[in-house]
């Protein structure tokens, strides 16, 4: 017996939504953390940047350069862009 197709279908999109729930989620709390903490959970030994010092000063460089992230910080501020 075969399953209609409209079941597959709901079936995806409940997937789909629910790994997107799952990625906003993961992102939200990633970008709650301070750059230490941040560094900190990201250093494995072997990492390429070598230590958790290497890793927080890339995370501080990337977060700079977010344009989102600098509007949310301002707005939190008071601040004007």
């Amino acid at each position: 017996m075969s399953r209609p197709t409209g079941d597959i279908q709901g079936a995806r999109e409940r997937a789909i939504h629910a790994a997107a729930e799952a990625l906003v989620d993961a992102v939200a709390e990633q970008a709650s953390r301070t750059p230490r903490e941040a560094a900190e959970a990201a250093w494995y030994p072997g990492h390429p940047l070598g230590s958790v010092e290497a890793i927080e000063a890339e995370i501080i460089r990337r977060r700079a350069l977010d344009p989102a992230r600098r509007s949310a910080a301002e707005a939190s501020m008071g601040g004007a862009s």
